[in-house]
């Protein structure tokens, strides 16, 4: 009886050990920017002139990315280009992520404010990088942060909000991608998780 019940022990922890090291790093997303242009326009022609590159990023567990065919409604505000839905393990739309271009500005070249100056700088909505910018990687090319995204009142039904961020960029092609994920579905170490795993190369 002591032998069997060693042997199932045995048993469970070899089963637990395993399917922890096939959840750990196992599901890789690429995303490969510009994806579409069904939003382009003489005016942002510019972004979708960018040379292809692509992002590389680990997702939590059953979570995966699906390209947007059109202007969706959640996360209207985040004004990025090529987007990508992140879904959760239920298929629930948890975020947002989308690319854009920057300008350099001398003095200011690895000043967050500066290089993601097109969604850090609204009144009513923001990437806080001056308040809430957290590094989670730095490469010769570029920094990955996570930070908050702020909603004021006027924007969001009478209510300040605050979602998740992620921001990331390569100065060497002068591009960044930014995540907007809801705050109540995605928890700080997935987001940080996420964030450390980043890559963006051509």
């Amino acid at each position: 009886m002591k032998k069997s019940i060693n042997l199932l022990l045995i048993l469970i922890t070899v089963v637990f050990v395993i399917s922890c090291g096939r959840s750990s790093g196992s599901n890789v997303a690429t995303l490969t920017f510009p994806a579409d242009d069904y939003a382009k326009t003489e005016f942002n022609a510019r972004v979708y002139a960018v040379e292809p590159f692509s992002l590389s990023l680990t997702l939590p567990d059953g979570w995966s990315v699906k390209k947007q065919e059109a202007a969706e409604d959640k996360f209207k505000l985040l004004s990025v280009f090529s987007k990508y839905n992140i879904l959760n393990e239920d298929k629930v739309l948890v975020g947002v992520a989308g690319y854009n271009k920057y300008e350099v500005y001398e003095g200011a070249e690895n000043e967050p404010a500066a290089i993601y100056n097109q969604i850090a700088l609204g009144n009513d909505y923001q990437f806080d990088v001056r308040e809430t910018y957290k590094v989670m990687n730095e490469t010769k090319t570029g920094v990955t942060a996570v930070t908050d995204v702020y909603y004021s009142a006027a924007v969001n039904d009478g209510k300040e909000k605050r979602n998740k961020g992620i921001v990331s960029y390569n100065k060497d092609m002068s591009v960044y991608v930014a995540f907007e994920f809801n705050q109540e579905r995605i928890t700080d170490e997935q987001l940080e998780s996420v964030a450390k795993s980043i890559e963006i190369k051509r």
